[in-house]
């Protein structure tokens, strides 16, 4: 990144009782960011209107008049609104988190997209939302929680055997897992691609340092 993105808090009563405080980042990163992330499918920038349900509220109604947002593919918007947590400012720390999010995006997208697109979500643009919050979410499961230990097997039947305890596969219904892999099964040993290759970018700069330069997948 050229400069600090810095988040900005949006804080917003969503009940008589309670009040939720979200981040986003300025229009001026947004249109930063999207410049640098066009390789990776962002196609442009806007401001509007946005409103669904998502894992930002844990599936609670959310409105917001004036949004930063991005174009995906000439297809979704991806609303540039999170959750108030340390995932949130850690994909601003280090480049390659973004890179990671679109590789975990685009498997949702292409087997699971009612996981990742918000539930009645609506816009001024009537395209599909991204619920961008469970993607961080998802991707700091792998990133911070499941990377190292993933970067230590070396086997299809190593994996197998810790994903038995660990789960790490997102293989149920909502946030249902189960501990069952099929390496028959297309769907999971594409997500295991997606996971090494989530891997890959958390440690190719650390390789890069010490003279090792990742393969290409």
């Amino acid at each position: 990144m050229v400069h600090k993105i810095k988040t900005v808090p949006h804080h917003k009563i969503i009940s008589e009782y309670r009040l939720l405080t979200g981040l986003s980042i300025s229009i001026e990163d947004c249109a930063s960011l999207a410049k640098q992330l066009q390789s990776y499918g962002v196609d442009d920038y806007r401001v509007g209107k946005y409103q669904g349900n998502s894992y930002l509220t844990r599936y609670l109604d959310y409105f917001v008049d004036f949004l930063p947002m991005w174009q995906y593919k000439k297809k979704y918007l991806i609303p540039l609104l999170f959750r108030c947590t340390k995932d949130t400012e850690k994909m601003f720390d280090n480049p390659n988190r973004w890179p990671a999010f679109f590789v975990l995006l685009d498997w949702y997208l292409t087997f699971h997209p009612q996981k990742v697109l918000i539930h009645h979500g609506t816009s001024d643009e009537k395209q599909p939302i991204v619920d961008t919050a469970f993607v961080i979410f998802r991707l700091s499961e792998i990133w911070d929680g499941m990377a190292f230990p993933i970067g230590n097997l070396n086997t299809l039947a190593e994996f197998e055997e810790w994903n038995k305890k660990s789960h790490v596969l997102d293989t149920g219904s909502g946030f249902q897992r189960t501990s069952d892999f099929d390496e028959h099964n297309i769907e999971d040993l594409s997500q295991v691609a997606v996971l090494i290759e989530i891997v890959k970018l958390k440690y190719q700069d650390k390789l890069k340092k010490q003279g090792y330069n990742l393969p290409k997948s």
